[in-house]
């Protein structure tokens, strides 16, 4: 459908849409409106006869009661107004009152007077037929009591009666009589309200098939009561009725006709109206059509004709021409930006599929194409050299004729990778563990992948496959898995690799199993002193000895960074004790930095099922640190005493100067008096205070001249490294602390915590000037040594500085003056 016809049939249908709801909506809501104008009309009416009838009613009651309570008509009734009738009751009084008749009744229900007023000859008449029959029949047998009023049917007629007691105006004497009121309902009346409503009204009937019993008139006013009205074309009628107290139903008094001007008046202008809509919208949609098909129909069906003489196979594309400033001027210029974007596109694409040729020719994977029939299209240089095929040779040639692949463990072929492709439409996930048959025979380890390529449509229209070299990626990850179970330091299996051959050999048919639990003595004080280069060294050693003593079958285990695990299953636990007196001969045998190895063994077995091969472990664990504890005070004092002796080796300045520092230590403390055990601490702690330089470049130590200031930092951690080296043993706790204060001065500028006075701990203190006289005296490379005298000078100066001004005094006068040194 051209865009001329559908605007044509979306405007019909919008203005169909438009009149059809509107129309409704105007007829449904102006025939609503009417219909409530109407509806309030007709109330108005109900409430004009209404209103008329309570003034009637109200009227003539006030008219009875006015005569009822007149003197002159109480004695009238008691007999002694014989002029009462011809001096009050003239037609004229009558006329004025607008009455019909008038009755009086005594007390004993005697009728004193009656007359009927006829309006039309303004005389007295005799009552029509059965009204006084029919206003005795509701009069005599009411009880006398209060002011009454209603309509009532009398005879064929409708009258409003009003009644009311006979007393004397003063009303204290009681009623002798009751007084009557009566008007006909005639056409004088009906005139009144027809006047007054607009409307036509008519009495219903009172003959014998159409009266209700009528209500007795003993109570208040009678009521006025409405029926919905039957509407005709021209004319609403509603039936009025009355109903009175005592009454059992209501009784039809009239019916009014009220003219229906409203509603057929406003009928007829809203047809007027929705003709005129109708034809406006008709004339508007036209009028639309017009402007949508000058406007936008022709131009769109000109642009439509130019489009299609575009051929986008041409390398220039032709142009549309430009003009004018609406939205098709813009869509004919969006049209060219779009020919000029194709145009660069297909540059782009030509140079990508260059770039594409060129891209697979480099790429360092093996890449093949293969068309919807299965053959091969392409084959890369890498895929060339991987798989020995040429690009002719394999051209057209069926996928599986010239790649096989097989898997690595089973050595049988592996389902076809395109053929996967092709059956499932998705890619085939990397294959491992596969091995490429190559057109010599050769098997290479590859990772094969697989991949649909699809048209717009979603139809598989070739595949390319992905071949990778994974000879060196296979071989590190071999190492992986290597380093994944193996200690890189030593070569030995891990805890990993332990815990888990543990859990495999615990079984029946490896019982007994026997766990040896190994942990070297002094690496953390070897590592503190030296550095952990040395003590991987220190490790290392102790694993040669481990694996010259073990057999092939022996599975060793670096744990910890000095624990060892041998397991041995099927070994008893006699011969797992002898290896460990093999293994401790070995090590006996070789020092490390002229110290002797030491490792702590302990051992364990499981020799029935029921045991826990982890209770045996923890068994093995504790025995070793058992021994651990016993051998431990004498092993790391040893080994503090092995690193004075390297640092002595490393330095032989440092060894004079510690034995003189120890003598001077021991001097000043017989000085002070003290026992011989703090002498003999005092004096060890002299030898040892310098034993941190051990972690000093040996440059350092002997360098002739000034140290520079990285030096110098290099230098004051050596109290810090010589407290950790003393910390590891038992033997040395006390002296640790003095070692690491050494260097702090009284007034607190030394080093390392800037302690001062009494804070520095008193031995410390003795060691500081101890060592600082030695070094005075005994010359530097950089500096000649000072004598005794220029020494002592130097230290009293700096009494109360650097030194306790109370060490030094002794000092002085006990010490030097004794003739030391």
């Amino acid at each position: 459908m051209s865009i001329k016809n559908k605007v044509t049939a979306v405007i019909a249908v919008i203005a169909f849409t438009i009149v059809f709801f509107s129309y409704n909506a105007f007829e449904n809501f102006f025939h609503g409106y009417l219909a409530e104008q109407e509806d309030a009309h007709i109330d108005t009416v109900i409430r004009s006869i209404r209103s008329y009838f309570d003034e009637k009613e109200s009227k003539y009651l006030g008219s009875v009661n006015d005569w009822g309570h007149w003197n002159d008509t109480y004695y009238f009734v008691a007999g002694a107004g014989p002029n009462y009738i011809r001096d009050n009751l003239t037609t004229g009084t009558f006329y004025h009152l607008d009455l019909s008749f008038a009755v009086v009744v005594d007390a004993d229900r005697s009728i004193q007077y009656r007359q009927f007023y006829d309006r039309t000859s303004d005389a007295f008449v005799e009552f029509p037929a059965g009204v006084f029959e029919d206003l005795a029949g509701v009069i005599l047998p009411a009880p006398t009591a209060g002011d009454m009023s209603g309509i009532l049917p009398l005879g064929d007629r409708f009258f409003f009666v009003a009644s009311s007691d006979i007393t004397p105006s003063n009303a204290y004497a009681e009623t002798n009589g009751r007084f009557y009121f009566g008007r006909e309902l005639d056409n004088g009346v009906i005139g009144e309200l027809e006047a007054i409503t607009g409307g036509h009204i008519t009495l219903a009937g009172t003959d014998a098939g159409s009266i209700l019993p009528p209500a007795r008139l003993d109570g208040a006013n009678t009521r006025l009561l409405q029926s919905a009205p039957a509407k005709a074309a021209d004319t609403a009628s509603l039936m009025l009725s009355v109903i009175g107290p005592g009454a059992t139903a209501d009784l039809p008094l009239m019916t009014v006709d009220v003219p229906r001007n409203i509603y057929t008046g406003g009928k007829v202008q809203l047809r007027n109206f929705e003709m005129i809509y109708i034809l406006t919208l008709v004339l508007l949609a036209f009028l639309l059509y017009l402007s949508l098909s000058h406007f936008i129909s022709r131009p769109l069906f000109i642009l439509t004709e130019e489009m299609k003489s575009i051929d986008l196979t041409e390398n220039r594309l032709h142009r549309l021409p430009e003009f004018g400033r609406d939205e098709i001027a813009f869509l004919r210029k969006s049209v060219n930006d779009l020919l000029r974007r194709i145009e660069l596109g297909q540059g782009r694409l030509r140079e990508n599929e260059e770039k594409l040729s060129a891209t697979l020719t480099s790429v360092g994977e093996g890449i093949i194409a293969v068309n919807e029939s299965g053959n091969i299209d392409f084959i890369n240089p890498a895929a060339r050299q991987l798989t020995g095929w040429t690009q002719e040779e394999a051209y057209e040639k069926p996928f599986a004729s010239v790649l096989r692949f097989v898997s690595e463990y089973t050595g049988k072929e592996l389902d076809n990778p395109v053929r996967i492709a092709f059956a499932t439409g998705a890619t085939v996930e990397p294959l491992s563990h596969t091995l490429l048959l190559a057109k010599d025979g050769t098997e290479i380890a590859v990772e094969v992948t697989a991949a649909p390529i699809k048209d717009k449509l979603g139809s598989i229209i070739g595949v390319v496959v992905a071949v990778r070299d994974f000879r060196e990626k296979k071989e590190k990850s071999r190492q992986i898995e290597y380093l994944s179970y193996h200690d890189q330091l030593t070569g030995l299996f891990n805890r990993r690799f332990f815990e888990e051959e543990l859990k495999r050999l615990d079984s029946g048919r490896n019982l007994p199993l026997s766990l040896v639990f190994a942990d070297v003595n002094g690496l953390k004080t070897v590592n503190d002193a030296f550095g952990h280069t040395c003590g991987d060294k220190m490790i290392c050693q102790v694993t040669a000895a481990l694996r010259a003593e073990c057999c092939s079958d022996d599975i060793i285990a670096r744990t910890g960074g000095d624990e060892f695990i041998i397991l041995l299953p099927g070994c008893a636990p006699d011969k797992a004790k002898n290896l460990v007196k093999r293994i401790k001969t070995r090590l006996a045998e070789e020092k490390f930095m002229a110290m002797d190895l030491s490792v702590s063994f302990g051992w364990a077995a499981k020799v029935t099922p029921e045991q826990s091969v982890w209770t045996v472990l923890k068994d093995a664990e504790d025995f070793m640190y058992r021994k651990k504890i016993l051998d431990n005070a004498s092993k790391r004092s040893a080994v503090i005493r092995s690193i004075l002796h390297t640092l002595h080796l490393k330095s032989p300045r440092e060894d004079a100067h510690s034995k003189r520092v120890s003598l001077l230590c021991e001097a000043i403390g017989r000085a002070f008096g003290l026992n011989e055990d703090e002498i003999r601490e005092l004096r060890i702690a002299g030898e040892l205070h310098d034993i941190g330089k051990i972690a000093v470049d040996e440059v350092i130590l002997t360098k002739p001249g000034t140290l520079s200031a990285t030096e110098w930092e290099q230098m004051h951690r050596h109290p810090e490294t010589g407290f950790r080296l003393l910390g590891t043993a038992s033997e040395y706790y006390g002296i640790a602390e003095y070692v690491l204060a050494h260097h702090e001065r009284w007034d607190g500028a030394g080093y390392p915590k800037g302690l001062k006075d009494k804070e520095i701990p008193w031995k410390a203190r003795v060691v500081n000037l101890a060592d600082a006289y030695d070094a005075m005296t005994s010359g530097r490379p950089y500096r000649e040594p000072l004598s005794q005298t220029e020494a002592l000078a130097e230290i009293k100066m700096n009494a109360g500085k650097q030194f306790d001004p109370e060490i030094v005094q002794v000092f002085a006068e006990k010490v030097i003056g004794d003739g030391i040194r």
